[in-house]
């Protein structure tokens, strides 16, 4: 990715209502041309058909996937879910409330790691973005699991079903499928962890 598609990732303008997958395309593989960073709020915002779903919504079924992590190894969301619950982790590179998430996260997946939660960051970078994602890893000290999306034609493999608006998004997933807390946002310590807290009993 050349750094005029890099800058032009940085500065968002006016919003457009494209669907989901093909705005996230143009923001993290053509430039992002049709996001907006809002300023009233401390996440990245992907505008959307009037009328869509934002997030997955609490107490329906987690779409299922599978997908390959960082080190080419297969996550298969339901079998994680016979063991475990799981906290998704929807984030991009070109998102700085995702980085500012980045501690948190490590922190619950190494409180509850050993206690019935397994973390997974999903990122919407694309492959090709692996090696800058690898050095990020390493420069945040990244202690979860890393999985990237993929895309078929125009959709997202996982972002799409999960109705993504934004990022940083999480979503809590208890061992029978249920989402039972979703935000796209920075969200407070203290509520994260009462709603993992909740899907790990």
């Amino acid at each position: 990715m050349n750094e005029g598609v890099k800058e032009d990732a940085k500065m968002r303008s006016g919003p457009l209502t494209t669907p989901i997958s093909i705005l996230l395309f143009l923001l993290l593989f053509a430039g992002g041309a049709g996001a907006q960073e809002v300023k009233g709020g401390s996440y990245t915002k992907i505008p959307t058909v009037k009328g869509i779903d934002l997030l997955k919504k609490v107490g329906g079924k987690a779409p299922d996937f599978t997908v390959k992590d960082l080190g080419g190894k297969k996550f298969h969301l339901r079998e994680s879910l016979d063991k475990d619950a799981v906290l998704l982790f929807f984030w991009s590179c070109f998102c700085g409330p995702c980085r500012e998430e980045f501690p948190l996260i490590g922190e619950v997946a190494r409180e509850y790691g050993g206690i019935g939660l397994q973390v997974v960051g999903v990122n919407l970078d694309g492959r090709e973005m692996k090696k800058v994602i690898d050095r990020m890893a390493v420069e945040e000290k990244v202690s979860f699991r890393i999985v990237f999306d993929e895309l078929d034609g125009d959709t997202f493999h996982i972002a799409d079903p999960y109705a993504v608006s934004g990022t940083p998004a999480l979503f809590v997933i208890d061992r029978k499928g249920v989402v039972t807390f979703s935000t796209v946002d920075i969200v407070a310590a203290e509520q994260l962890r009462e709603e993992i807290s909740k899907a790990v009993k």
